[in-house]
């Protein structure tokens, strides 16, 4: 990619551990050794992300992240048969924006940076959410790219488009995705996109297929 200035990243699949991160966290706050807290955070993700999707097709107005990811946690609670103080589900909703990367992302990003490329988080997470994970991360980012400022999630092409409003032209930019949403979303969008594709998985539809297709975010130094 000759022409390549931009790298973006998703945060939530790509960049970060989350249930590395977030299992924990939810076995703490729920304090209750007979709930499988790994299961609790994956329903609780799954339906935030079919939130995601039919908040985008609800035609009723852009909702934030923290909305979405609060009111799944109160779903998801429901389910297990749960009951938490609001202070407990003020903590584990702040969670998010403390979350830990991979391993190997710091030093890919730092050597990217070093090599002269920007780098920055394009995600489905409110600003807010997002600046504190500089901190959680290490990762100094040029950028944040969100839902928030296109009021429109992933795979909407609103918030693809939003390096552009930077200056940016399509060739120059690579979206690094972490899931089959997301590698879709960009490539629909026309980006170029690599997948840092933890778990072997494919394309839902093989005419989305990656540029790049990598065990983990260290491909990255392999073509710049």
């Amino acid at each position: 990619m000759k022409n390549l200035k931009l790298i973006t990243v998703d945060a939530y699949s790509a960049l970060l551990n989350l249930e590395g991160s977030m299992a924990p966290i939810v076995e703490d706050a729920l304090g209750q050794k007979n709930i499988d807290s790994l299961a609790f955070f994956r329903m609780w993700r799954a339906k935030q992300w079919d939130y995601v999707l039919l908040s985008s097709n609800l035609e009723k107005g852009y909702h934030s992240y923290e909305y979405l990811t609060r009111a799944t946690l109160i779903y998801t609670l429901k389910k297990f048969g749960l009951t938490l103080s609001q202070e407990k589900q003020d903590f584990l909703v702040d969670a998010w924006s403390h979350l830990l990367a991979w391993p190997e992302a710091k030093e890919v990003f730092d050597e990217a940076q070093k090599r002269g490329y920007k780098i920055a988080l394009l995600s489905n997470g409110d600003e807010s959410m997002l600046h504190p994970l500089k901190e959680s991360t290490g990762i100094q980012f040029d950028y944040i790219f969100c839902a928030e400022q296109s009021e429109a999630y992933k795979p909407n092409p609103r918030i693809y488009a939003l390096p552009f409003q930077k200056g940016y032209q399509h060739d120059e930019v690579l979206h690094i995705a972490g899931s089959t949403f997301d590698l879709m979303g960009a490539k629909s969008a026309g980006i170029h996109c690599a997948w840092s594709n933890r778990y072997d998985d494919y394309p839902i539809d093989e005419k989305y297929h990656p540029d790049f297709n990598w065990k983990n975010l260290a491909g990255l130094l392999e073509i710049l």
